[in-house]
């Protein structure tokens, strides 16, 4: 409450200062005294100007430059612009000087003082200038806070607890059987920690190193789980020299292994990664079973974590569709790599 009540009086402070410099540079005259500021700034066409100019910047600063230019919808945004220039235009024509109010005394120590055309249209230049700035600025230092927000959730989710105590069990338990297996399990779970800890904090990856991890991890969830449960998993296309943002493609194939698998039931999972040119497509596919919920556990990033750095990290180079039906779960994702 208190940071509101100051941000008001901050802009009122501003906007006092900005209408009173019309005034603070007007020339005095012998004819028409220079009168007192408040007389100044409550001459209609300047109190009329000074409103005007106040409610474009709010409008622009609150509805147009978020809703169209933060949206990319260029058309709108420039239409919006000139209809606020035409209505500035319009106010201003409407209240000019006529010739008798430039021959009436009374008139010409109020109206005739007001600057011209000129510099109202300076001052509205200024205003939209401002608004776009201040805006623009604020939705980037937003931004910022949501990608730091986002990674930080994303840091400290990178390993599946539940995932790492079920493959630890299965590893332990290949080890009392003697397995062969044992020693390539351990290599497995070996590489996705190092590259959980070593490589995550990076701005992207190889993906060649984001295909092995999610590799390694269907490899070790099959360890666990019965031969009966269907898994289709397949990569097409070429990695090499090409990259992506860590964990961005893990979650979908979490959530797929969450729900999507119950030995009681007819369980399938599909997963396709196919690579062309600079895109990667991703297909996850589970039927749905039954899977009793357990609230201290979680798919990893989470879905709705992963949707918020896709927005972040491929603003407009990504396409994400989730299609849910009563028995199944399907994820399609397109990126344009760099």
């Amino acid at each position: 409450m208190k940071k509101r009540a100051f941000t008001i009086i901050i802009h009122a402070c501003v906007w006092f200062i900005f209408l009173s410099l019309p005034y603070l540079f007007k020339p005095s005259h012998h004819n028409a005294p220079k009168g007192s500021l408040l007389e100044d700034l409550i001459i209609t066409p300047r109190l009329v100007d000074g409103l005007l100019l106040i409610g474009l910047f709010y409008f622009n600063y609150y509805i147009v430059i978020p809703k169209f230019y933060a949206k990319r919808k260029y058309l709108p945004l420039v239409l919006s612009l000139l209809l606020g220039f035409v209505i500035f235009l319009a106010v201003n024509y409407n209240m000019r000087p006529t010739e008798s109010m430039h021959h009436g005394r009374e008139h010409g120590s109020s109206l005739g003082m007001a600057f011209g055309p000129g510099y109202n249209l300076f001052m509205f230049i200024i205003v939209y200038v401002c608004s776009f700035t201040l805006s623009l600025y604020n939705q980037l230092q937003t931004e910022r806070e949501e990608k730091l927000n986002t990674e930080i959730s994303f840091l400290k989710a990178q390993i599946n607890p539940h995932f790492l105590f079920n493959t630890l069990n299965s590893i332990y338990s290949l080890a009392l059987a003697k397995s062969d297996k044992t020693p390539d399990a351990v290599v497995k779970l070996s590489g996705m920690m190092r590259y959980a800890v070593s490589d995550s904090n990076q701005q992207d990856v190889p993906l060649s190193k984001e295909l092995n991890y999610i590799t390694n991890y269907i490899d070790l969830q099959k360890m666990r789980i019965p031969e009966t449960v269907k898994i289709n998993y397949s990569i097409t296309g070429n990695a090499n020299e090409k990259k992506i943002v860590p964990f961005m493609i893990i979650p979908f194939v979490e959530n797929a292994f969450k729900y999507g698998i119950n030995p009681e039931e007819n369980s399938e999972i599909y997963i396709d990664i196919n690579i062309k040119d600079r895109e990667l497509g991703l297909v996850v596919f589970n039927k749905k079973v039954f899977v009793q919920e357990d609230p201290t556990t979680s798919t990893g990033l989470g879905i709705r974590n992963t949707k918020e750095r896709l927005r972040l990290q491929y603003p407009g180079k990504h396409s994400l569709t989730i299609n849910e039906t009563d028995d199944s779960f399907t994820v399609t994702l397109n990126i344009k790599l760099s």
